[in-house]
């Protein structure tokens, strides 16, 4: 294998240098929407949109660091839907039934309008029958032909106009003194409705009915319905969030049932009043994540049928080529601004970005967690207090600040290593130990924790020990990186016959449970040292997973890892031995922090990318692992030869030689 070169500062994280210049060449920013990087979930709104997709619904499957409400707001301004949907709602008193109030549906802007002449219009009628009670004429219907003459091309309006004016005629006294109520309403000009609802119940989706007590009687009229969001969406789009759906079934059945049929009923009439339903025109968004839509689907299939259009929210932007560069620096200012705070300097759009490629963990591509870059600019505002703009210091401050508040337990965790509670040597060499990199995991954080492993050996039939998995504190995702790399040493070193050694292998001081394979090569190596009886350096830490065949395959939480290690080697002191080895694939993931950068320059830590095991055993053990010779044998001074020489010692042990005198003594 060849000989690992450590990566250069270059390598390290996002090319801040190279964001820099682009930015300066462009003295302007164009303010870019969250809809960046949001294709798919602008390619559902485009159906969503359209007069054919029209009683199709939608589930936008987004996360929680996005703003989720701001997105689709941008996303249904830039694919509007037509106004023709829209309409005023009215009700008026059924004049054949009082406790069947009659809806009525009016174009946009022609609810208050209507109200307006229908008033009139009783009022001058009542006034000249007042004027003259002994004539027969029906001035209810004789002064009804000019209202009729505005309405004209509703015929449900006039219907019920006609019929209220005989009734009228015939002396009918209406049950309240303002016959129409107006339910829902809207301006002339108004764009389609647009409603948010974070937490949904049967009354907020689908109205109420009030009731009020005269004279010790419960009285209702149709003056007392209240519009529920439906109602106020209708013509638009509603939005709700899909876990609270989840939460009341009942209330899903409920709105599954308007769907279908097209109408809003009231769930709330009773004996007093039974008001008409009404059209629905109403399209849902659902806003929730996979676990949720999985969720639904299992409590209601018919869902697919209501719901075909899946808008998947992206959560990173991709920075392929300097134009991209320059969107989502504007995509940075845009938030800001949206913020209403001050435009960002290009350093601190720069700073912002080293910490977006941080967050996602790869140095070409950006996170689009919009409502989290809200909140650190907010507060970033805050250290910049009454400067003109925010620059990279209020950044970094705010970032600082972020982590500070969130670090409890990850400051607990070093403070033990530090004060020796928790065995970690990082120089020198051991054999069967070696410091294998985890990422810890708490309700706000996470961070690296180095974990000091250790094998030991006895005679045996080749079987690996792995006590965390005895003990039930081991997932299968750990267990299966111990059967790979159970199935490498069978490969190298039991084709021809058994291996005659067991092994035991252990996280120390471990007391909670684990899982993943990032510790395979590690578990390896540190094996290979205890067969071989060979140390290893103890000032280099390794993470990676491992196929069978010995190439090392990609981790989470590098940088994380790293850090960790570089903290526990900078409290047990330097001594320009100490590194890292990482899996080459995860080199585009690197972004870490300018102080292990500016060591890594000076040659005080290092980080070593190997593509194969045989790569980390030259790095950890610095000899050779072996290459098989003519003969089928490694050479004695390898690695792989040590562990083949004490293989064979085992299971061919030589008879020991008779003395001279033992000879004679029993002769």
């Amino acid at each position: 294998m060849n000989k690992v070169a450590g990566l250069t500062k270059q390598q390290l994280g996002f090319d801040q240098q190279h964001a820099k210049t682009l930015l300066e060449n462009h003295s302007w920013l164009d303010a870019v929407g969250l809809s960046l990087g949001q294709e798919r979930a602008q390619n559902a709104f485009t159906f969503f949109s359209t007069p054919q997709c029209s009683e199709q619904h939608m589930m936008v499957l987004g996360y929680p660091a996005i703003d989720s409400k701001a997105l689709i707001r941008e996303l249904l301004l830039s694919n509007p839907l037509v106004t023709d949907n829209v309409f005023d709602v009215v009700y008026c008193e059924d004049v054949t039934n009082a406790r069947t109030p009659i809806c009525l549906n009016l174009p946009q802007g022609q609810g208050i309008k209507f109200s307006r002449l229908v008033h009139s219009w009783l009022k001058r009628a009542s006034s000249l029958t007042t004027e003259k009670p002994e004539s027969d004429t029906k001035f209810f219907s004789d002064e009804l032909a000019p209202l009729l003459k505005v309405f004209k091309r509703l015929p449900k309006v006039l219907t019920f106009l006609n019929d209220l004016a005989k009734q009228l005629d015939n002396g009918y006294a209406l049950s309240h003194p303002i016959l129409v109520n107006n339910f829902v309403t809207h301006q002339a000009d108004d764009t389609f409705p647009i409603v948010f609802c974070d937490n949904p119940d049967s009354v907020k989706l689908f109205g109420d009915i009030a009731h009020i007590t005269e004279q010790g009687t419960t009285v209702a009229n149709h003056h007392l319905l209240q519009p529920g969001l439906l109602h106020q969406a209708n013509g638009g789009v509603l939005v709700l969030p899909s876990d609270r759906l989840l939460e009341n079934p009942q209330l899903w059945f409920e709105l599954k049932s308007s769907l279908f049929d097209r109408q809003i009923k009231w769930t709330s009439a009773n004996h007093w009043l039974d008001p008409q339903a009404i059209d629905l025109k109403t399209q849902i968004i659902l806003v929730g994540d996979a676990l949720s839509y999985k969720g639904l689907l299992d409590l209601d299939p018919d869902i697919i049928q209501l719901f075909p259009l899946i808008a998947e929210v992206n959560h990173q932007f991709a920075l392929e080529n300097e134009q991209d560069f320059v969107k989502y620096a504007g995509y940075l200012q845009n938030i800001a601004r949206r913020a209403n705070c001050v435009d960002l300097t290009s350093d601190a759009l720069v700073a912002l970005m080293n910490y977006s490629s941080f967050l996602i963990e790869h140095q070409q591509r950006m996170s689009l967690d919009s409502a989290m870059f809200k909140s650190l600019i907010q507060q970033a505002q805050v250290f910049a207090q009454d400067k003109s703009k925010i620059d990279s210091e209020h950044i970094l401050q705010a970032i600082d600040a972020f982590n500070h508040r969130k670090n409890r337990i990850a400051q607990y965790s070093f403070e033990a290593i530090k004060d020796k509670q928790l065995l970690l040597v990082t120089d020198g060499q051991q054999i069967g130990q070696i410091n294998a990199l985890s990422v810890l995991d708490t309700d706000l954080d996470s961070f690296g924790e180095p974990s000091r492993v250790t094998a030991a050996v006895y005679y045996g039939d080749g079987d690996i020990g792995d006590v965390e998995r005895k003990v039930d504190q081991a997932g299968n995702i750990h267990a299966k990186g111990v059967a790979i790399l159970t199935s490498y040493l069978h490969q190298k070193f039991a084709m021809d016959d058994e291996i005659p050694l067991d092994a035991n292998l252990v996280f120390e001081q471990s007391y909670q449970g684990i899982d993943g394979d990032s510790a395979a090569m590690a578990s390896l190596l540190c094996l290979l040292s205890a067969f071989a009886q060979k140390p290893l350096n103890q000032g280099i830490a390794v993470t990676g997973a491992m196929d069978q065949f010995g190439n090392i395959l990609a981790i989470g939480g590098v940088n994380e890892k790293i850090v960790g290690f570089y903290n526990v080697c900078k409290a047990n002191g330097f001594d320009k031995q100490q590194g890292v080895i990482i899996p080459a694939s995860n080199v585009p993931n690197l972004n870490l922090p300018q102080e292990i950068r500016d060591a890594i320059e000076s040659n005080q830590f290092s980080i070593f990318p190997v593509d194969h095991i045989e790569q980390a055993i030259g790095l950890g053990f610095s000899l050779p692992a072996g290459v098989l010779d003519h003969d089928g044998c490694y050479p004695p001074e390898s690695l792989y030869g040590a562990i083949e020489g004490r293989i064979d010692d085992l299971n061919n042990p030589q008879a020991p030689q008779i003395s001279l005198l033992s000879r004679l003594k029993f002769w």
